[in-house]
């Protein structure tokens, strides 16, 4: 059962405990939404291998995860919006993070947003060929 604080008022303010607490429900509740959206975009399947995910899945590469082409720490204004958010596989995730799968736009750039995604392609450099 949880209390509402919202009737009682604290001398020096609200406390920073219920503060961060609200600030959080509020995120919450924003990436929910972004979720939606992106789900419906890419119908809960991953972008680059074309299997169908799942959120409870335990095999890495049938479970659904959403990755952030511009990291949240890196531009907090764009956390919350569906084209900077993209479904793909935990296995795939864990390569991109790794470094081993690069996100790219048609100049070969890294892709800022998922109009602008071209290709992944393989780090050469920790991934080197198999002739």
């Amino acid at each position: 059962m949880a209390i509402d604080y919202s009737g009682f008022s604290f001398a020096k303010g609200q406390p920073a405990v219920l503060a961060k607490r609200i600030k959080a429900k509020a995120e919450e509740s924003e990436w929910r939404l972004v979720c939606r959206a992106v789900d419906g975009r890419d119908k809960r399947v991953c972008q680059v291998t074309g299997v169908s995910l799942s959120a409870g899945a335990v095999d890495p590469w049938l479970a659904l995860e959403r990755h952030h082409l511009e990291f949240r720490s890196q531009n907090k204004s764009r956390r919350f919006t569906a084209p900077n958010i993209w479904t793909i596989s935990r296995g795939v995730h864990q390569l991109i993070h790794a470094g081993a799968l690069k996100v790219l736009n048609k100049r070969g750039q890294p892709a800022r947003d998922v109009l602008e995604i071209d290709h992944v392609a393989w780090n050469r450099v920790l991934v080197p060929r198999g002739d």
